[in-house]
């Protein structure tokens, strides 16, 4: 009979040990990714499109869009970043850093920002500051530009086939008049400089 309390006490206390060690109040919060900054993180790379793939352990390479002085053609520009769980964010918030290459520039207009972004059925829904189009200072030629980068950097990823932009969290059908974005877009080749 003896032999039996302790052997309970133990059990008692061992399953107290257990359940306080599954407790997680005490764990940190996770850090906001809008506070990160990914253009001091990330490093670019000279050279071809990639799409995107692990580079280390601790890093992923990803690909970018910027367009060509002449605003005929978008150039993918890659990065290497430290990896983590959202790379379609890191890459837009990398593509509205803008570019150092001096021989590209960004076409997304000063001030927009990237207010979420969110993956569902294979479509990326890329949600911006109304500063896309209140600074979109460009014509058609800029428009397209600016529609093409964001589709493509984000349809680099394998899980991404369209591309839904929105402003403010919400469908808007052109961003200057020249280009209905109403629907998901899919990539565009042709526009990319070979």
């Amino acid at each position: 009979m003896f032999p039996k309390r302790i052997f309970l006490v133990v059990m008692l206390l061992l399953m107290t040990v257990m359940l306080g060690g599954c407790d997680n109040t005490t764990q940190q919060p996770p850090v906001p990714l809008q506070n990160e900054n990914p253009q001091q993180q990330a490093a670019p790379i000279e050279g071809a499109t990639v799409t995107p793939s692990s580079v280390g352990q601790d890093t992923m390479k990803m690909t970018v869009y910027y367009a060509t002085k002449d605003a005929l053609n978008l150039v993918g520009e890659q990065y290497v970043v430290p990896k983590n769980t959202h790379p379609a964010q890191t890459a837009m918030e990398l593509l509205v850093a803008g570019t150092k290459n001096p021989e590209l520039i960004s076409v997304i207009p000063a001030g927009t920002k990237l207010r979420n972004i969110s993956v569902k059925d294979h479509i990326a829904y890329a949600d911006f500051s109304d500063q896309l189009v209140k600074n979109n200072k460009g014509g058609s030629a800029s428009e397209i530009l600016l529609v093409a980068s964001i589709v493509n950097t984000l349809t680099e990823f394998h899980d991404i086939k369209k591309v839904q932009i929105m402003v403010e969290g919400k469908k808007i059908d052109t961003i200057s008049g020249h280009m209905d974005i109403g629907e998901p877009l899919s990539r565009s080749e042709k526009i990319i400089k070979k």
